[in-house]
C-alpha cells in the first residue's frame, strides 16, 4: 500500500503537446486607447431588417371567438328564412279580383259649381282560391281626380271558394259643391265626350290561410273608368273593356 509520499512527478507522456495561447494584454484603466494593436474594425454596410414588434390587427373571429362567429352566422340565417317566410306569408295570401264591367249614371248635371248625378256601378267579384272569404268591411268611393263625389257601403257577406259573381252598387251625388278648376277640368273632358273617374274601395277579408283565420285589409283602385257623357246629354255610359282593378294590402 503505497501512500502519498510516494507520489512523485513524472514527465508527461511522449505523444502528449502543450499548446500555449498568448493573449493580448488587458487594457488597463487609464489605458486611452482602446484598440492597442491598432487593428482595423469594418462595420457592416447594411443593417439587418427591423423585426416587427406592431401587435397584428385580430379578425371577428379572433375577437369574439370562432363559437360566437359562429353562432352569429346561425343567427343571420335565420333571419334571412323569416323574413322569406313572411314575404311569401303576405304576398300570396288569397285575395279577390275584381273589375269594372258596367257604369250608367243619370242624371250628370252641372250646375255653376255644383254636379248632381245617379250612379250604377256593375263590378265583377271572384274568388279564384279554394278559400272561402267573408267580406266585414266594403266602403266604396267614387272620385274624380282628388275629389270626392259620393260613396256607399256594401254590408257583410261571404263569398264561397271558387264563386264568381256581379255586384250592383248605386251611388249618388246631389248638389255635390266643386272647386273651380276641378269644375273647369270636369267641363273640358265632357266637352270631348268622355269623362274619366276613380273607383276606390277598402275592403276587410277573413279567411283561412296556414290553417288559421287571417284579416286582410285591402285597398280596391279601379282608376281611369271611362264614362260617355255627350255635352248634349245628361246619361253617360261605360266606355270600353271592363276595367281590371288593383288589389293591395293596406
Amino acid at each position: 500500500m503505497s501512500s502519498h509520499n510516494d507520489f512523485h512527478l513524472s514527465s508527461p507522456p511522449a505523444d502528449c503537446v502543450c499548446v500555449w495561447q498568448i493573449l493580448p494584454p488587458h487594457p488597463q484603466a487609464n489605458d486611452t486607447n482602446p484598440n492597442p494593436n491598432n487593428l482595423e474594425v469594418a462595420l457592416p454596410q447594411t443593417l439587418p431588417p427591423a423585426i416587427d414588434t406592431e401587435p397584428k390587427p385580430k379578425t371577428l373571429g379572433d375577437k369574439i371567438g370562432v363559437h360566437w362567429f359562429c353562432m352569429l352566422i346561425l343567427i343571420l340565417i335565420i333571419v334571412v328564412i323569416i323574413a322569406t317566410v313572411l314575404g311569401i306569408y303576405f304576398g300570396n295570401a288569397p285575395r279577390p279580383n275584381l273589375q269594372v264591367y258596367a257604369v250608367f249614371v243619370c242624371p250628370f248635371n252641372i250646375s255653376g259649381s255644383y254636379i248632381t248625378s245617379k250612379w250604377d256601378f256593375y263590378l265583377l267579384l271572384r274568388n279564384p282560391y279554394h278559400n272561402s272569404f267573408y267580406y266585414s268591411l266594403f266602403d266604396l268611393s267614387l272620385f274624380y281626380k282628388s275629389k270626392f263625389l259620393s260613396g256607399n257601403s256594401i254590408e257583410p257577406f261571404v263569398q264561397p271558394r271558387k264563386d264568381q259573381r256581379a255586384i250592383k252598387v248605386k251611388l249618388d251625388t246631389s248638389s255635390m259643391y266643386v272647386e273651380d278648376r276641378v269644375m273647369e277640368d270636369i267641363i273640358a273632358e265632357k266637352n270631348t265626350g268622355v269623362v274619366k273617374f276613380d273607383l276606390k274601395m277598402k275592403v276587410n277579408i277573413w279567411t283561412r290561410w296556414f290553417s288559421t283565420m287571417d284579416k286582410m285589409k285591402l285597398n280596391i283602385i279601379c282608376e281611369d273608368v271611362m264614362v260617355g257623357v255627350p255635352s248634349n246629354t245628361s246619361v253617360g255610359r261605360f266606355l270600353g273593356r271592363a276595367r281590371k282593378c288593383k288589389v293591395k294590402r293596406r
